[in-house]
């Protein structure tokens, strides 16, 4: 990989460990310290203005030189984490929750940009599929680096810190990791094939023209209208799973505090052993993209599985025995799905508004999320509940493979 390259997705691990552990770390605060599943649900639904700022973050990385958007953004961020500063000196509960909750509204704004640049820097950087194939397998595992150790860092915030010696660690993550990259060069041929012209200047109506453009593509590229359905039902029933995971495992492991984050630690190990598979198997990866739909089968049937294991079984050995084995074998199948498709855009998209059209992707799967936030307030904090959405997921799958369109889009044999 482009040593350029690397400095930036190394970079963005940084900022990962730092933003990743303290959005956890809120989720359980509010849901086991507070037991305010309404907050939980809020905090998710004020990330819903994602939606409005991922193809716009496309777009605008598709205009600019990526390395002076990752600069800006963590110029920006340094200021938003006065919001965590200012919430030490409040003594009252609410006024303190409606810091953070801002602090993390704020956040995720401009880490919509941030992401679109590092996301155009994977494909500018590649020559062909192979290389593409690398440099999202190399993006993914540093990602699952950053959310082991992220993992652990909640564990440790969890078992030993409160809140205010929590939120003080976090800012000096924060600052941290903005001075790596502070130091990336926005020289021309730090990103290559993009736009670094003094004489060319960025228009705001440029980027709302390009994200119409990539709305445009959603409604007409075969690969996106068979796909993308599939992948907004799924993300949705996931999100509202796991949106209850840590309220659940309290309720269910009890004695075990680090159930969640253990939970979040497989998940991102199993994450990293995959990519690195991919990084030296990159074309058999591709050779399997036919088995798409089978193998989202696999991942989801982990968590069915899973979800049936927390219903009839009460020995806290054997649960969290099967919270690392499914955990990790779903986290395992979705690091190869999710190479998979996001190299089948890379190839069947116009490279010229692929930021814009990723952008739109990425954030119509992304508010799934918020959405799954406000959905989990309803769901009973029963085996029961997993049972059902995990079920609805293999439904899902099992209909998808009677769909005839991915024949054409997956080329399957």
């Amino acid at each position: 990989m482009n040593k350029n390259f690397i400095k930036i997705i190394l970079n963005d691990g940084v900022v990962t460990v730092a933003t990743q552990t303290f959005n956890l770390f809120l989720i359980w605060y509010f849901a086991v310290k507070l037991h305010r599943q309404d907050m939980v649900a809020l905090l998710g639904m004020l990330q819903i203005i994602e939606i409005g700022g991922g193809p716009i973050g496309g777009a605008v990385a598709d205009m600019v030189n990526p390395a002076k958007i990752l600069k800006w953004v963590s110029l920006i961020r340094i200021c938003v984490t006065g919001i965590l500063l200012f919430s030490l000196f409040q003594t009252r509960i609410n006024g303190i929750i409606l810091l953070l909750l801002i602090f993390s509204t704020l956040n995720s704004l401009i880490s919509v940009f941030y992401s679109s640049a590092v996301e155009v820097s994977t494909y500018k950087f590649a020559k062909n599929e192979s290389e593409r194939v690398k440099n999202n397998a190399g993006f993914s595992a540093v990602s699952g680096i950053s959310s082991i150790l992220s993992g652990s860092l909640l564990a440790v915030m969890i078992t030993y810190l409160d809140l205010k010696s929590s939120t003080i660690l976090i800012i000096f993550l924060i600052i941290l990791s903005a001075i790596g990259i502070l130091n990336i060069s926005t020289a021309k041929n730090v990103i290559p094939d993009v736009i670094n012209d003094s004489d060319v200047n960025f228009k705001f109506n440029e980027a709302v023209s390009s994200t119409f453009k990539g709305l445009r593509n959603i409604l007409h590229e075969p690969i996106i209208q068979t796909v993308i359905p599939y992948a907004l039902i799924m993300n949705f029933l996931y999100w509202t799973f796991w949106y209850i995971q840590p309220l659940y495992l309290n309720y269910k492991i009890p004695n075990i505090k680090y159930a969640f984050s253990l939970q979040q630690i497989v998940i991102s190990v199993a994450s990293v052993i995959a990519t690195l598979v991919i990084q030296r198997k990159h074309t058999l990866v591709m050779n399997y993209k036919g088995h798409y739909r089978l193998l989202l089968l696999i991942q989801s049937g982990a968590l069915f599985l899973l979800s049936l294991l927390y219903a009839f079984i009460n020995s806290e050995k054997i649960l969290i025995t099967g919270l690392i084995c499914f955990w990790a074998l779903y986290s395992l199948f979705n690091s190869f799905t999710g190479i998979i498709l996001i190299t089948l855009l890379q190839e069947k998209i116009d490279n010229k508004i692929l930021g814009t059209t990723l952008g739109t992707i990425f954030t119509l799967l992304m508010v799934t999320a918020p959405l799954a936030a406000i959905a989990s307030k309803t769901v009973p904090i029963k085996s029961i509940s997993l049972i059902i959405l995990t079920g609805l997921m293999i439904v899902s799958l099992l209909y998808a493979l009677t769909d005839k369109r991915f024949l054409e889009v997956l080329h399957d044999d």
